[in-house]
């Protein structure tokens, strides 16, 4: 007989299943973007653009809109998790790495007009850490970090380090070792007024991958400065938010969305979820939450939300769900179909309605692509509109003279 462990190891061990290579994903057929009716409308009101990380497929999505139409780039970076992105940098989280893009400004890439253009500029390799939340320019404990993350495996919150695979900042009282067991899967990480403030635990564990017995109502959400636990009895809460003077997290193996209320000190549901919901933020008064299908595996099945899901005859759906905080009703979503059955990070981006990056691919656009910092050296691309290119441009094939204004189109967006 099986233990749970033993089918624990197992699952994370065909992990590999849930990150397809990269090889496949290049014969695969591309993901599909199913908007509502006023899902485009509704992001360019937004003036900005919306930015995704799909973990299991490990593609980098930047959803924007484009002369009245909603354009997807998508990118392969790993087994893409947190984001964090602000004016000048974007960060993406990996089971084993943290890269950090820079936004290099605006430039035209194959004849398009970009308002920012994100470069990867470094990378840390994190090792097993099974990264999951990550947050920016934030301080804990009177500290100020670059970055902070949740490194689930070993239990912790964590920072990056120059020397060091990471380097510990907190850990459950009741996690008696720092070993990578993911004992208590502590996933999520939220900031209040610029520290890091709230994590969510899946259970209060201290064996390895003990927190799967308890994925349905043995979860809680941690005020880390107190120690306190705000909300228990959830079921592997995901996403703690601070907004609004409210804490708001995801209740993602019930298939909830809601908030903690202090009074009471238990949480409150405001809205259902269509899908196992991982990702959140917030613009004006709407609710951005990513969305996944459960894995089809026995832990996937015996989630709550599977049989919500099936008594109520709704089908599991992968993409964006977004709610009106004002109402609590679904106003917008977004479904994703193909290769792409998970996400697991959302992030809006203001003010850039036109992000693009190369990603780790387009070796020409690198080779292109130069920003430098203000100096005294003068140099040739100070204040200037880069026109870049995504391929080198074709030889000339000798012919017949071709009449001018024939020239070919340029190609469309990946």
């Amino acid at each position: 007989m099986v233990s749970e462990v033993e089918e624990a190891a197992r699952e994370k061990a065909a992990g590999a299943e849930n990150s397809i290579p990269v090889a496949t994903q290049d014969k695969m057929e591309p993901p599909q973007f199913l908007p509502s009716p006023g899902f485009s409308a509704w992001l360019e009101g937004t003036g900005g653009s919306l930015i995704l990380s799909t973990y299991q497929s490990g593609r980098l999505i930047f959803l924007y809109m484009m002369e009245g139409r909603l354009h997807v780039l998508d990118r392969v970076v790993g087994t893409a998790m947190g984001l964090a992105v602000d004016d000048d940098k974007l960060w993406v989280g990996n089971r084993e790495q943290i890269w950090k893009f820079a936004n290099t400004g605006p430039a035209v890439v194959d004849g398009k007009g970009y308002g920012a253009v994100y470069m990867p500029r470094k990378g840390y390799f994190v090792g097993p850490c099974d990264t999951h939340d990550i947050i920016a320019d934030v301080t804990f404990q009177g500290e100020r970090h670059a970055l902070v993350f949740s490194s689930t495996s070993f239990s912790c919150i964590a920072t990056l380090d120059e020397q060091y695979n990471f380097r510990p900042l907190w850990m459950p009282d009741f996690v008696t070792a720092l070993t990578a067991e993911d004992r208590c899967h502590l996933n999520g990480i939220g900031a209040r007024d610029g520290r890091v403030a709230y994590a969510t635990i899946c259970g209060r564990y201290d064996e390895p991958m003990g927190w799967r017995a308890g994925r349905n109502g043995g979860g809680m959400v941690v005020d880390l400065e107190s120690g306190e636990v705000v909300a228990q009895g959830l079921s592997m809460p995901h996403s703690p938010r601070w907004y609004r003077d409210r804490l708001w997290l995801l209740n993602s193996a019930a298939g909830e969305f809601g908030y903690v209320d202090p009074e009471c000190g238990g949480f409150v549901p405001v809205a259902d979820c269509p899908g196992f919901a991982r990702g959140l933020t917030f613009l004006g008064d709407y609710a951005i939450i990513g969305l996944s299908q459960l894995r089809p595996n026995s832990f996937g099945k015996g989630m709550a939300l599977h049989d919500k899901l099936a008594a109520t005859n709704i089908q599991q759906r992968c993409g964006l769900q977004i709610i009106d905080l004002r109402t609590g009703r679904n106003a917008h979503w977004l479904t994703i179909a193909g290769p792409v059955t998970e996400l697991y990070d959302v992030v809006f981006k203001a003010g850039i309605q036109r992000p693009y990056t190369p990603g780790f691919r387009e070796p020409y656009m690198h080779q292109q692509r130069v920003h430098l910092p203000e100096t005294r050296f003068e140099h040739p691309y100070r204040g200037k509109l880069q026109m870049l290119r995504t391929r080198p441009p074709e030889p000339a094939q000798p012919g017949p003279a071709r009449a001018e204004g024939n020239g070919t189109a340029s190609p469309m967006d990946k």
